[in-house]
């Protein structure tokens, strides 16, 4: 007996010095196999992974499992009573979704902007793919590709933040990217955003949270805020803008609701900062950006109110975050005393019949939400469900699907009238879903309908004809404004041109603006201001390659490489400043500017030439004559 006992000691030295070696690997595996161990004896069906079919037993509850080192469980829906006052209702034209569903396991999400690493993961118990973000000494931007938000905008996203050491610590920054193209890199460079959200998360009530605006001011600096959250549970980030009201909510609690955006510099990004205090793990997924915020009472008027509730995956189990729509629907309804029809509608993923179940659950579960949370009357509403059969928008990109996953409320029958968008080819998900942009998307999103909006610009020239559909004008500072066109939204790579003008006096008028090359020719100049082209960049193919191509735009009209105007001194001999060269708005009303441009332009890519006798210089460069343009309803913000 005593050896039997010394010996079962030995081992358990043996054992305890093992597991300390391999930093407890043994026990990880120990855990995981209890777990699969503890699902099998409880029925549940477990995939090759242990995965249940997005980590959701059949009646909808979350299962918790171990499948990277941290326990994780969905909200259940009996959560939805906890976000019964909850009040964020998010804006109705989705503008950006990512759930990374289209990017491979283990690399870096496509376009995603940041300044060390990021990388998509699988969560055991979570629905979906994830972004792991790099968080010591980093920032991360996301992949949005609108160049404007406009004025009236909801973000939100889930965050899961696992704790491995120090207390967590956060930003996020809302961006104005100052006339930059939102896939711009440099973006990063910016230290100053137009509004930035930190934290340093402490259990208990402790937690410190502090907003800053772009000019440096604190306006709010809390010391005491309670931010719940655990290892195994996504916390849920809500955020509203409104011209200059800015409102945050934490999960169902609000943290701001304040006057905090400059008007002068709108956001039309966000992204997260983090600093050297690392040690700690923050995952994000599921992030949207929506603008029209609704106003549910004129919707009631006009017969249909649209809203983008939110669902587990694959079921009818309402997201606790959806409460603040059905709140506002709640309102309205309390003084309906017709009957009202909710139906459901899904995106074209899975096959039709499934999708027709599927939305008429989702129907099913909003009058139910409906009659237990708010108290109406379950015999005024009725349901129906509509599947697939009804996009209003492209199911070929993330924010398409996500427009077209929507519950509809009628409450007048003349309003239930379905009209398929312009432009808009049903069932097209289902033909081009193998396809993948740089947005991790199917195709390029073209707006919450799927084709551009109405602004033109139409360049011709002997040697390039295009049209770039989507543009505008943003403000860059005081007294300078930032010209974007392109053929692709968001894209600064190629097809794209960039102007930068600078103002005589306040904001932006119809005028003409010359480059500084006919403007010093004004007697009155230095001692005056006018408006003025100061910079031009661009990628403007033709020709069928990629080289040479239009680089940027001048006030010379001219033809030929540029070692042809340069003497074996290296002293440039360049035709002279052409006056008809200049940008002339014509109109601008509603914030839309249309008008005209004639440049000389640039090209890049040509054979190398090297001029010069003691020193010499390498030359790829040359006029390729002149290019006329044409833009209209251009929106200026």
């Amino acid at each position: 007996m005593k050896y039997y006992k010394m010996k079962v000691l030995i081992l358990f030295v043996m054992l305890t010095t093992f597991i300390s070696d391999a930093q407890g690997q043994v026990l990880k595996k120990i855990k995981e196999k209890a777990t699969q161990v503890v699902g099998k004896a409880e029925g549940k069906v477990l995939g090759a992974n242990g995965d249940d079919k997005g980590g959701r037993s059949p009646d909808g509850s979350a299962i918790e499992r171990d499948g990277i080192g941290i326990s994780v469980r969905n909200s259940p829906p009996g959560d939805l009573k906890v976000y019964s006052k909850f009040d964020f209702v998010p804006g109705s034209t989705i503008l950006y979704y990512d759930n990374f569903e289209k990017d491979n396991i283990g690399e870096a999400p496509d376009g995603w902007i940041t300044s060390t690493s990021a990388e998509v993961v699988t969560i055991d118990g979570l629905d979906g793919n994830w972004t792991k973000m790099t968080a010591t000494s980093s920032k991360h931007v996301v992949r949005n590709r609108k160049q404007t938000w406009g004025n009236n905008f909801t973000i939100e996203f889930d965050l899961l933040i696992v704790k491995n050491g120090y207390d967590p610590r956060m930003g996020i920054a809302l961006i104005n990217t100052a006339g930059k193209a939102v896939t711009d890199e440099t973006i990063l460079m910016d230290d100053k955003p137009a509004l930035l959200f930190e934290s340093i998360i402490v259990a208990g009530g402790k937690s410190r949270v502090s907003l800053m605006s772009k000019e440096g001011r604190i306006l709010s600096d809390n010391m005491s805020e309670e931010l719940a959250y655990t290892n195994s549970t996504p916390v849920h980030i809500s955020i509203c803008v409104q011209g200059k009201r800015f409102r945050m909510w934490w999960n169902e609690k609000k943290l701001y609701d304040l006057a905090a955006i400059n008007e002068q510099y709108m956001p039309n990004h966000f992204g997260f900062t983090f600093g050297s205090v690392g040690g700690n793990d923050f995952y994000v997924s599921n992030i949207r950006v929506a603008k029209d915020i609704p106003d549910t009472r004129a919707k009631f008027d006009e017969g249909k109110v649209s809203s983008n509730l939110l669902f587990y995956t694959g079921t009818s189990n309402l997201k606790p975050e959806s409460m603040g729509s059905l709140l506002d629907i709640s309102r309205v309804l309390k003084d309906v005393s017709t009957p009202v029809k909710i139906i459901g509608h899904t995106d074209s993923d899975g096959d039709e019949a499934s999708n027709q179940k599927l939305s008429q659950e989702r129907a099913e579960a909003v009058k139910s939400a409906l009659v237990k949370q708010y108290g109406i009357d379950a015999s005024r509403l009725v349901t129906e469900g509509r599947g697939e059969l009804q996009p209003i928008s492209d199911n070929n990109n993330a924010e398409g699907k996500a427009q077209n996953r929507r519950v509809e409320f009628i409450f007048k029958p003349g309003a239930d009238v379905y009209k398929k968008p312009d432009g808009l080819a049903v069932q097209n998900s289902k033909t081009a879903a193998s396809g993948r942009s740089a947005s991790g998307n199917s195709t390029p999103s073209t707006g919450s309908l799927g084709i551009a909006g109405n602004a033109m610009v139409k360049l011709q020239s002997k040697v390039l004809t295009i049209d770039l559909p989507f543009a505008q004008i943003m403000k860059k500072a005081e007294n300078s404004y930032v010209f974007l066109a392109g053929k692709e939204e968001g894209n600064s790579k190629e097809n794209f041109l960039k102007i930068e003008l600078e103002t005589a006096g306040m904001g932006l008028k119809p005028g003409s603006f010359n480059f500084k090359e006919i403007n010093e020719k004004n007697p009155l100049y230095g001692t005056k201001k006018f408006p003025e082209i100061k910079k031009t960049e661009a990628v403007l193919y033709y020709g069928g390659t990629t080289a040479p191509y239009i680089h940027m735009f001048s006030p010379i009209i001219a033809n030929g490489h540029m070692a042809s105007f340069v003497t074996e001194s290296l002293v440039r001999k360049l035709p002279p400043p052409s006056p008809d060269c200049k940008l002339v708005i014509e109109k601008l009303e509603d914030n839309k500017a249309s008008g005209y441009f004639v440049f000389g332009l640039m090209n890049k890519g040509l054979k190398p030439i090297t001029k010069g006798d003691a020193m010499t210089e390498t030359f790829t460069e040359g006029f390729a004559g002149e290019v006329k343009c044409i833009f209209t309803k251009v929106p200026v913000y």
